[in-house]
């Protein structure tokens, strides 16, 4: 079993006492009940962790090692974590509420899959480049001069960009981590994770698996904090890079802070995603889809929750019927229990924001389909039914706002330009899909949605490609190369064309290179 109770952070390769007297207790979601507890971090505690962190990566050779050293590490922490994957079912199940199976395909196996995909990304990435041009031709032959010859010799390296802070929402806290915290790594930056503030335990647990790993003192920190503690991190100076999941409004005042330091960031925010059901679909296999895409995943609370499902009116009331149908079949309850399909929402206060929700969009002229409120045969914990509105109207609050709970809007449409509409009339753009029997023409309706990742005939995030949004759904990309990518800052070594550039520099770059 991990441990549950903390009196330290993990701080520079070990754990140090918290300076601060403030602590913080978990709740499990599922009952009400506390089950452990962490120390929550004042500025001497940030001022620890950030100070580890940038001697790891400015006065030891950690940014430079190859990059072999440092993947063989993320993947001796994976090696820990999948060895200790029943124990963090429990845990996440207890601090989380999600349900086992949820754990089990998901929450307690990502995290391993993280680390050892970044750590194979990272030995086959060209972190070095020799670039060699003649781009006379492009100025009508002429040769340049001064400091701007034409032709052109340089080693171009991908250098990483420093001490990074991530700060990763509840829904996903141990695998979110990873996600940020694994490209970190292989980039050759030093991290402090702030851990989301509901459910520490999970990340906490990491700290000695961290250390075993072989990762050198300081390259990575784990605290908790509060608000104050965590702005203070993200404004803090020395911190290069900012990594942020959560809200949009947080989201926002983190992007305006990092945009006065001129500091990077990567922020992958709010969504309010739209699935498109064309009039071929295939009802039989889309009706249980829609709900697998959206109040059955972490009980909606998800950045990629499908939320609106936009139906043609044609096929409304047969659709809506065989919703209700089949969310009056979902089991909601213990999420320790095999068969459970709905857990509860991760606190008391987000399930009175969830319920708040659902009262002002009937007060709006919604009607409920189905659900709506507590289920009366759940008097512990914070769960709220499934909940299926019609009648809603694009203007309104619950189809322009994120719930993050089990909740969907249903909008009708009379024509697929109007659908697209629909789609797009949102501030957000994280996610979305279609539904038809023609893949090929949801390819095409796919270009036409402002979303980063959109899908046809289902909806999935791949781990191996690009994930983040347009518009208020955030900035910078996660997941495969690009998440890497976010990490690294290119630098520019260059030579006059006439010396030859050191043979053993041209042998150990990743790619030599004569094109544009």
């Amino acid at each position: 079993m991990l441990e549950r109770t903390y009196t330290s952070f993990f701080i520079d390769g070990d754990w140090q006492p918290a300076r601060s007297t403030e602590r913080n207790e978990v709740i499990s979601p599922s009952t009400g009940r506390s089950i452990g507890s962490v120390p929550s971090a004042g500025t001497a505690d940030i001022d620890a962790a950030v100070d580890a962190a940038r001697r790891a990566f400015y006065e030891t050779d950690w940014a430079v090692r190859p990059v072999a050293e440092r993947a063989e590490m993320c993947e001796a922490l994976a090696a820990r974590i999948h060895a200790h994957k029943d124990d963090f079912v429990e845990l996440l199940v207890d601090e989380l509420g999600c349900t086992k199976t949820l754990a089990e395909v998901y929450q307690a196996v990502a995290p391993a899959l993280h680390w050892n995909y970044n750590a194979a990304l990272g030995r086959a990435y060209p972190f070095t480049e020799v670039r060699t041009a003649d781009l006379g031709p492009f100025a009508g032959g002429a040769a340049g001069g001064m400091i701007m010859p034409y032709k052109t010799q340089s080693l171009v390296v991908a250098e990483p960009v420093g001490v990074v802070a991530t700060l990763v929402a509840y829904n996903f806290a141990l695998a979110g981590s990873a996600q940020k915290v694994a490209p970190a790594i292989v980039a050759g930056c030093t991290v402090v994770i702030k851990v989301p503030e509901p459910n520490p335990l999970a990340i906490f647990a990491l700290g000695n698996m961290i250390r075993e790993a072989g990762f050198p003192p300081g390259v990575i920190n784990i605290v908790a904090a509060g608000p104050a503690a965590s702005e203070y991190l993200v404004q803090h100076p020395d911190v290069d890079m900012v990594s942020f999941t959560g809200s949009t409004a947080v989201g926002a005042r983190i992007g305006e802070s990092c945009g006065r330091r001129i500091r990077p960031t990567v922020l992958e925010l709010g969504g309010k995603s739209a699935a498109i059901v064309l009039p071929d679909a295939d009802l039989a296999t889309t009706v249980p889809a829609l709900l697998n895409i959206s109040v059955i995943p972490s009980s909606g609370q998800s950045c990629v929750c499908q939320s609106r499902f936009l139906l043609p009116r044609s096929l409304h009331d047969r659709i809506v019927a065989q919703l209700v149908e089949q969310m009056a079949e979902l089991v909601i309850g213990d999420p320790h229990r095999d068969d459970t399909v709905i857990g509860p929402l991760i606190t008391e206060h987000h399930r009175e924001r969830v319920l708040g929700m659902i009262e002002r969009a009937v007060a709006a002229g919604a009607a409920v389909a189905f659900g709506g409120g507590i289920p009366a045969d759940r008097p512990e914990g914070w769960f709220v039914e499934p909940t299926l509105l019609t009648g809603v109207t694009s203007d309104m609050e619950i189809a322009q706002e994120e719930v993050f709970g089990p909740v969907v809007a249903v909008i009708a449409y009379d024509s697929e330009d109007e659908a697209v509409r629909i789609a797009n009339d949102s501030r957000y753009g994280l996610a979305g899909c279609v539904f038809t029997a023609d893949v090929e023409h949801g390819f095409e309706l796919a270009r036409r949605i402002r979303v980063g990742t959109f899908s046809v005939n289902s909806f999935s995030a791949d781990f191996n490609s690009p994930f983040g949004g347009f518009k208020d759904s955030g900035i910078g990309r996660e997941h495969g190369r690009a998440g890497l990518e976010g990490y690294l800052v290119p630098k520019t070594i260059s030579v006059d064309p006439s010396i030859e550039i050191p043979r053993l520099i041209v042998d150990t770059a990743s790619v030599v290179s004569t094109a544009l």
